[in-house]
């Protein structure tokens, strides 16, 4: 990976509180005499029509900037990840376990990555493949009912064994980069990022002994619909929706593939959760 790199993306929250964090990035990069691209979005916010696709943005860049909060950072993912470039989240919310780093200092942290470097780790991601096709998802995949107050019934198979049925209003897998998203809401635990892991948590079970369960990810999992009276969705990261028809099935297991992801040098996972949950975290 070229430093300092030869191009930086800029996706944001398409929110006017995003463009004064858009204009100081594209002010950092001009300093340090790397050119940035725009995302459609960020483009839009600045009344451009230059911006760029996703996929296109992350072909051409060497490192991409996310403003704004977890769900804008998952969006650009899945590309991220197919092109090898490394992602640096500026959070605009307030919980944002993805996107770590603070826009109050997003110049002075812009100075400093263009200037000595990054600190990246590698997150796994999950590789789902449903109704023929494959899609990435950096945090997890969740099967779950419609808007009809009734619960839907899934067959849970792990190395196409079959462990159990759930009755349930549906079903995360996860990875541990994941578990502090919708699964740890749903009650399922709380994973370190380097747990080589998944986690699988039921929403809702309609029995007491179905509990979230945490296993190797070396393994395949396969989740399969078999009732017919109830629409049922498949929801990856938030981003992608699909109806799941009876007697489909999808397979999840971990990608070859890793998100690499630019930290912030003053935060570890630790502080992070301390700071993110209000554990009573004193600096």
């Amino acid at each position: 990976m070229p430093f300092p790199p030869d191009q930086v993306g800029i996706i944001a929250k398409p929110h006017p509180q995003a463009l004064p964090y858009i204009r100081a990035s594209i002010e950092a990069c001009a300093s340090h005499n790397v050119p940035c691209l725009l995302g459609e979005q960020a483009a839009r916010l600045l009344g451009r029509s230059d911006g760029f696709e996703r996929n296109k943005l992350a072909a051409e860049c060497g490192m991409i900037i996310v403003i704004g909060g977890d769900g804008t950072f998952l969006s650009i993912a899945p590309a991220a990840v197919r092109y090898g470039v490394p992602v640096a989240g500026f959070n605009l919310g307030t919980l944002g376990f993805l996107t770590e780093l603070g826009t109050d200092s997003i110049r002075a942290s812009l100075d400093a990555l263009l200037t000595t470097g990054m600190r990246v780790s590698e997150r796994k991601v999950l590789r789902v493949e449903f109704a023929g096709a494959q899609y990435l998802a950096l945090n997890d995949v969740v099967t779950s009912k419609g808007n009809i107050a009734r619960i839907i019934q899934l067959q849970l198979a792990v190395n196409h064994t079959h462990i159990t049925q759930i009755r349930a209003d549906g079903l995360i897998i996860s990875t541990p980069t994941g578990s502090t998203a919708y699964s740890l809401s749903a009650g399922g635990p709380i994973v370190n990022p380097e747990v080589n892991a998944l986690v699988v948590t039921p929403i809702c079970p309609h029995s007491l002994n179905l509990r979230p369960l945490v296993i190797p990810d070396g393994l395949m999992l396969t989740v399969a619909r078999d009732d017919s009276d109830n629409e049922v969705f498949v929801t990856i990261d938030g981003q992608k929706v699909m109806p799941m028809k009876t007697g489909q099935i999808i397979q999840v297991s971990v990608d070859e593939k890793r998100l690499k992801m630019i930290e912030s040098p003053e935060m570890n996972y630790f502080r992070l959760l301390a700071e993110k949950l209000n554990w009573g975290f004193h600096k």
